[in-house]
């Protein structure tokens, strides 16, 4: 079984290599996110990314969907987002771009990509809530399945995707969630994040979403600590929970 090398790039960009094919997610490497300025410098360089298979895009808010970072990228490589997303990104001029419902497949040349439900909201500006929002599941063909849930709040979906697909790891948001009787509706917190591992059923976890922008009221810092903490006194969590810094890679323990 061929190693999952993960590269964390920040916030919810992610370079993961499975059986010698390769995913990016939401890519994002500008240095703002429309107002937002970042925290923390990208933990990649554009040409560190080019390689890439499949570039996954969950939505279309600004920190997860940077048409700056994706002009940047090669045109050739297949995009694939939520349906009434794809028109952001072909007028970019890439060649392949994809947009799929909840459940549906792609198949690509030596990999998978199936669109799964999540708990957020689409619209980029006001005046186009029609837009979609998703997490996926993908892999190489006939390999470990894995799971990017973009953006999201805790919902009853999680424990469907985990009886739908054995889930090897697990790229999951624990920042953003203050005030919480507003974020919970669309954000996890480091407790929930857990909570969704759980119902995935997963075999490894790797965090994302925090600590390059900061989209709520909690410190900065706050989501890593919390997320720490959680696995220090949950016995079952050790060795599966992974919590990277920008730029820090992780070659998984084998899922087969």
């Amino acid at each position: 079984m061929e190693d999952t090398k993960i590269r964390f790039v920040g916030h919810a960009t992610v370079f993961i290599e499975t059986g010698g094919v390769s995913f990016l997610t939401d890519p994002m490497l500008s240095k703002r996110a429309l107002a937002l300025k970042r925290f923390r410098e990208p933990g990649a360089r554009i040409e560190d990314l080019a390689g890439a298979d499949a570039i996954l895009i969950s939505h279309a808010h600004f920190d997860h969907l940077d048409l700056p970072t994706l002009a940047r990228l090669p045109k050739h490589i297949p995009v694939i987002t939520p349906r009434r997303v794809g028109g952001l990104v072909r007028k970019l001029g890439f060649s392949s771009v994809i947009e799929l419902n909840d459940w549906e497949t792609h198949q690509g040349e030596g990999f998978f990509v199936t669109a799964v439900p999540a708990r957020h909201f689409g619209e980029r500006i006001y005046v186009d809530p029609f837009r979609r929002y998703q997490g996926y599941v993908f892999g190489k063909t006939g390999g470990p399945a894995h799971y990017f849930a973009g953006d999201t709040g805790y919902f009853p979906g999680f424990s469907e995707i985990g009886r739908r697909f054995e889930i090897c790891c697990a790229l999951l948001p624990i920042g953003a969630y203050r005030p919480a009787f507003i974020m919970r509706r669309v954000h996890l917190n480091p407790f929930t994040a857990v909570r969704a591992f759980k119902d995935l059923s997963a075999r490894y976890m790797i965090p994302i979403h925090f600590g390059s922008f900061k989209l709520s009221l909690e410190p900065v810092d706050e989501p890593p600590r919390l997320l720490s903490g959680i696995v220090e006194e949950d016995e079952s969590l050790k060795g599966r929970v992974f919590i990277l810094q920008n730029g820090e890679k992780k070659t998984l323990p084998s899922c087969g």
